[in-house]
């Protein structure tokens, strides 16, 4: 790993780290044969910061494509995550907590929310059973849907009495338009096969969308980066994970040594961020390297080179061109 500076090297750029809208996907991808009387269909997983969707995505792929920490806010974008069986494909969107926006970059999360659901041929709503109310107003930030709902009540190994569940249960059952009421541990795997078997079975005849072994659609690029921000907030607190954002510069093989090389930034809205992230000596971006490296390395299957450096963008959350060229645009919408 490699925290060296930016040297006068001519790069290639990145792959394009956006996540394609629904009609795009439909456009690009030539269905796969399936059997007679498939079935398959879109998911979107919605719920609350900090739930446990990007955990619950990870369970029903079997692997780990999601980042997940335990700071809320740590999903930015859909992510798109491809569950295949004999006679189904659910595809998954996992997407940003709902929660009214407080910044131009909190705007872009809410539509990502919005545009996850706008085709979702099922909705999973993800909660954790300790703020009703802020549940009800998540649901409010929604367009209506004409999708059926299930309700999903998350963390439910933390209930010593499982009893406690069904007042809880109850009081969600009238609150919303739910087609079914499930009980799971996304951690700890607890019921969720019978949810995963429940929501194949409602899925409509449909095709295969994306060929068996397909794990998701998001470029190798934006993996990488997302691999590299979740270390920017599991090892930094307070204000600094919330004012990161990864960007991959580069992403080429090597012909020298055939090794993948993988160049990115970090931008933070602060110098004296810049310094935290940095750390004394270099240290603390030497362990963010080092942690993101392994991470990625698994996902990709082989072993790569990690460059990072860190820059200042000013204020980059609440400007629109920050936000574009940090992939947190809509100019593709």
């Amino acid at each position: 790993m490699s925290a060296r500076k930016a040297g006068g090297s001519k790069r290639k750029k990145a792959p394009e780290g956006r996540v394609l809208d629904l009609e795009q996907i439909l456009g690009k991808k030539k269905e796969v044969p399936a059997p007679r009387g498939h079935c398959s269909g879109f998911v979107a997983i919605i719920g609350r910061p900090n739930v446990g969707k990007s955990t619950l995505l990870n369970r029903f792929l079997g692997q780990k494509l999601a980042i997940v920490t335990h700071k809320a806010g740590t999903t930015r974008r859909r992510l798109l995550g491809v569950h295949t069986r004999p006679k189904a494909q659910a595809v998954f969107f996992d997407t940003p907590g709902l929660e009214r926006p407080a910044s131009k970059l909190g705007h872009f999360l809410l539509e990502e929310v919005k545009a996850a659901c706008a085709g979702a041929d099922l909705v999973l709503f993800m909660t954790d059973g300790h703020a009703e109310e802020g549940d009800l107003q998540a649901l409010a930030l929604i367009e209506q849907s004409q999708a059926p709902v299930f309700l999903v009540l998350n963390k439910v190994d933390r209930f010593k009495d499982k009893r406690g569940l069904l007042p809880l249960l109850e009081r969600y059952s009238k609150a919303g338009r739910y087609e079914e009421l499930f009980p799971v541990s996304a951690l700890k795997g607890e019921n969720v096969d019978k949810l995963l078997d429940a929501l194949c079975q409602r899925l409509p005849k449909g095709p295969r969308y994306f060929p068996e072994g397909t794990l998701t659609d998001a470029p190798e690029a934006m993996v990488a980066a997302e691999f590299i921000r979740e270390q920017v907030y599991r090892q930094l607190h307070q204000e600094v994970p919330y004012a990161a954002a990864v960007k991959v510069i580069e992403m080429e093989r090597d012909p020298a040594t055939g090794r993948l090389r993988v160049e990115a930034e970090i931008y933070v809205e602060r110098e004296s961020q810049r310094g935290i992230v940095v750390g004394k000596g270099g240290e603390r971006i030497k362990s963010l390297g080092t942690a993101a490296r392994g991470e990625i390395e698994r996902r990709l299957g082989e072993k790569i080179f990690l460059g990072l450096q860190v820059r200042v963008r000013p204020n980059w959350r609440q400007r629109e061109a920050a936000l574009e060229e940090l992939g947190y645009g809509t100019e593709e919408r």
